[in-house]
């Protein structure tokens, strides 16, 4: 099966995630959690995200 690479809206991002979009939204505004508003709609990328994951667990 071929995983979706491009997340398109809050409700993608948290189910991906697996965290509440107050949480997302957090790492966002704090820690630069890969994924921004274009248009009025919430973007993100999957292989962003796993990398951004592998950076925080290293930071530790």
């Amino acid at each position: 099966m071929v995983q979706k690479r491009m997340l398109t809206g809050s409700k993608e991002i948290t189910e991906f995630v697996g965290r509440s979009w107050k949480i997302i939204y957090r790492w966002i505004q704090e820690k630069d959690f890969p994924a921004k508003k274009i248009d009025g709609v919430w973007e993100s990328d999957t292989e962003l995200i796993l990398q951004w994951r592998t950076d925080q667990i290293m930071k530790y």
